[in-house]
Formats: structure tokens, C-alpha cells, sequence
């Protein structure tokens, strides 16, 4: 913009005296100057008339250079004023611009926040979901150990039963036998006390034979035939009943034997079932300790996994809550970078028209110091 500068008002000065110089030089001749020379003083009045006007003409002319140039002053005050104004409102502008910017790399850091608030969530769920199925697996586990140790304790049960069973078996065996050999051995006795009885009445007649008479010699013949006759049907009984009484022995002997063998084979059952019984008590045992250990181990890591879920679950709430804080803060964050955007544009709107008024004003200055000013 062209500005009028105080210390040109000499020059203005001179250029008024010129242009008046140059209307008085071109000027037509007054024609009472020339036709007579008697009217000097005529003639001297009109140029201090003229003189006058010149006078005049050049103080309105001082008059209108005063007024432009506080014109001048003002206009230029005015364009500090806006510039100051602008400069401002660059200033304002700048420290929105860092704001909205430092807002921008906050909401980005929010948004690496959420995301990895998120990963984490996910991870914990998936945690929790490892956890759950490593505890159905120890449960499957548990389970299966708790089946195994029943049906051992049946097989402990069973065995114990078959153990019971066993003894009595062998205790009835054992009385058998002993039934059978005192049987046995009272039979033998009969028949060696039958076998004496037989034997003694012809021991005894023959003991009284010395002191019998003559005439009982009849009789005693009779006798020996009798006893004879007696002595050899005895003798067969005895004979068919030893071989009985024999064959029932050797019969006894095989029962026995076979009893005795059943008996030691049966022992030898309840030695090995014993020795089972033993074998799966000890596994009872020891498996009762695993289950218990297990029990215990599985007590543990259900109390641990259960304060882990706990904790975990504090965390995703705690996280859920801190993303619902931080999505407010965003939200806030983006209202007030709206508000701010608007208010930005509503000021450089603003500039934009002061810059215009600015350039009108401007342009009408030089156009207004170049026209030519006419006398009145």
C-alpha cells in the first residue's frame, strides 16, 4: 500500500507554487495592461488578488494533504491493528494447530492402548480357556484313577472272598480225611478183633484136650470138623472183607492222596491270591497315596487357576473400564477438536474478509493520491 510520508509536504508546497507559477504564465494577458501603462496600480491589485487566491487555493490544498495524511495515519494504524490482529490469530492458529496435533497423537496413543487392551483381553480368555481344559483333563484323570482303585478294591474283595472260600474247602477236605482214616483204622480193628475171636475158642478146645475123657473124643472130632468148617467160612468172610476193607483203603489212599493233592494245590492258590492280595494292596495303597496326591495337586491348581480367573477377570473389567474411560476422553477430545476447528474456520473466515477490506482499501489510497486536483 502507497503511503503519504509527513516530510513530503515541502514537495507538495513546491508543486503547488509551480502549478500556480504555471497558471500565471499561461494565462491570457490582460488587455487594460496592455493598452495603457497608467493602470500599473490596477493591474498590481488584480495580481495581489490572484495572489490571494493562489494563497487560498494552496492553503485548502495543505488543508486536504492534512486530511489525507491523518487519513493515512489511520489506515495505517487500522493495518497495524489487523496485521497485529492477524499475527495473533497465527499465533492462536499455531497453538490450536499443536494442540489438535498433540490431541491427534493422544487419541493415536488411546487407539495403540485399545488395541492392545484388547490383544491382552484376548489372551486372557484364551488363558482361561487353556486353564479349563487343563482342569476337565486332571478331572478325566482323576476320574480314571478313582475307577482304577475301585475295581482293584473289588479284585482286593473278590480275591479275599475266593481266600474264605478256600480255607473252608481245605478245613472240609482235612475233616474228610480224618474221618476217613479213623473210619479206616476202626474197620482194621474189627476185623483183627473178628480174626482173634474166630482164632481163640479153637486155641481154648485145644488147651482142654488133655483132661477130656475118652468118650468125648466123638464129640471133640466132631468139633474140630465143626471148627474147621467154622474157621474156613470165617476165614473167607475175613478174606472177602479184608480185600473189601483193602480195596476201600487203597480207595481212601487215592482219595486221600488226590485230597492232599487238591489240598496242596489249593495252598498253593492261597499262596499265590495272598501273595495277589498282597501285590494289590500295595497297589491299593499306592494308589490311594497317587489320588490323594493328585486330589491335593489337583485342589491346588483349581484354587490357583480359580485366583488366576479371578485375577484375570479383575483385569478385563478393570480394562473394559479403562477403554470406556479412554473412549470418553476421545469422545471429549474429538468434540473439543470440532469446536476448535469451527472456531478456527470462523476466524480465518474472519481474516479472510479483513484481508479483503484491507486490499479494497488499499487499492482506493494510490487511486485517490494519483487523481489530479482541480481549483474550485
Amino acid at each position: 500500500m502507497a503511503t503519504i510520508d509527513p516530510t513530503n509536504k515541502d514537495s507538495i508546497a513546491r508543486r503547488v507554487a509551480t502549478y500556480s507559477y504555471s497558471l500565471r504564465a499561461l494565462s491570457p494577458p490582460d488587455p487594460l495592461e496592455l493598452g495603457s501603462a497608467h493602470n500599473g496600480e490596477h493591474a498590481r491589485s488584480n495580481e495581489k488578488e490572484q495572489l490571494q487566491g493562489l494563497n487560498e487555493r494552496f492553503s485548502s490544498y495543505i488543508d486536504k494533504v492534512h486530511y489525507l495524511e491523518e487519513q493515512n495515519r489511520q489506515l495505517e494504524e487500522e493495518i497495524h491493528a489487523l496485521r497485529r490482529q492477524k499475527l495473533s490469530q497465527s499465533h492462536l492458529s499455531g497453538a490450536y494447530e499443536q494442540e489438535i496435533s498433540d490431541l491427534r497423537s493422544t487419541l493415536e496413543q488411546l487407539n495403540h492402548e485399545k488395541n492392545r487392551i484388547l490383544l491382552d483381553a484376548e489372551r486372557a480368555d484364551e488363558d482361561i480357556q487353556r486353564l479349563r481344559e487343563r482342569c476337565e483333563e486332571q478331572e478325566r484323570a482323576r476320574q480314571q484313577v478313582e475307577l482304577s482303585a475301585l475295581g482293584m478294591k473289588k479284585d482286593a474283595d473278590g480275591a479275599l472272598v475266593m481266600k474264605v472260600e478256600l480255607e473252608k474247602k481245605i478245613q472240609a477236605l482235612l475233616d474228610e480225611t480224618n474221618f476217613l482214616r479213623d473210619h479206616h483204622e476202626e474197620e482194621v480193628r474189627e476185623l483183627v478183633a473178628q480174626l482173634q475171636a474166630a482164632r481163640v475158642p479153637v486155641e481154648r478146645g485145644d488147651f482142654q484136650k488133655p483132661d477130656i475123657t475118652s468118650a468125648l473124643r466123638e464129640i471133640r472130632a466132631q468139633l474140630d470138623g465143626l471148627s474147621s468148617k467154622k474157621q474156613n467160612t470165617a476165614e473167607a468172610v475175613l478174606r472177602i472183607r479184608y480185600s473189601v476193607l483193602t480195596g476201600a483203603a487203597e480207595q481212601n489212599k487215592d482219595a486221600i492222596k488226590s485230597a492232599r493233592d487238591e489240598i496242596a494245590d489249593y495252598r498253593r492258590q492261597l499262596q499265590s491270591k495272598n501273595a495277589e492280595l498282597e501285590a494289590l494292596r500295595g497297589t491299593k495303597e499306592s494308589l490311594e497315596r497317587q489320588l490323594g496326591a493328585i486330589e491335593e495337586r489337583h485342589n491346588t491348581d483349581i484354587s490357583s487357576y480359580q485366583e488366576m480367573i479371578h485375577q484375570l477377570e479383575n483385569d478385563l473389567r478393570r480394562t473394559k473400564w479403562e477403554m470406556t474411560h479412554h473412549l470418553q476422553e476421545y469422545q471429549d477430545l474429538l468434540n473439543v477438536k470440532m469446536a476448535l476447528d469451527a472456531e478456527i474456520a470462523a476466524y480465518r473466515k474472519l481474516l479472510e474478509g479483513e484481508e479483503t477490506r484491507y486490499k479494497t482499501f488499499s487499492g482506493s489510497i494510490p487511486n485517490a493520491l494519483a487523481s489530479p486536483v482541480r481549483p474550485d
